[in-house]
């Protein structure tokens, strides 16, 4: 059982470093990426951590917030 339960952990932290991460800040220096990879979000489905940030630098873009050091 324990041999299961950790091959399923192995498995799902393989998977979730397949995709590189990216912060808001990231989003914010590169804002021609959040259109493009919130439509990735959108078509898959998905709520991962670049989706979340990518929002995060929408909303930040679009209401001129100052940027938090």
């Amino acid at each position: 059982m324990k041999i299961v339960l950790c091959g399923g952990v192995l498995a799902l932290l393989l998977l979730t470093a397949c995709e590189g991460t990216k912060t808001k800040e990231y989003y914010l220096d590169h804002p021609d990426e959040i259109v493009s990879d919130l439509s990735e979000c959108q078509k898959s489905g998905k709520n991962t951590y670049n989706c979340n940030q990518a929002t995060l630098a929408q909303y930040q873009l679009k209401t001129k917030a100052p940027q938090t050091p």
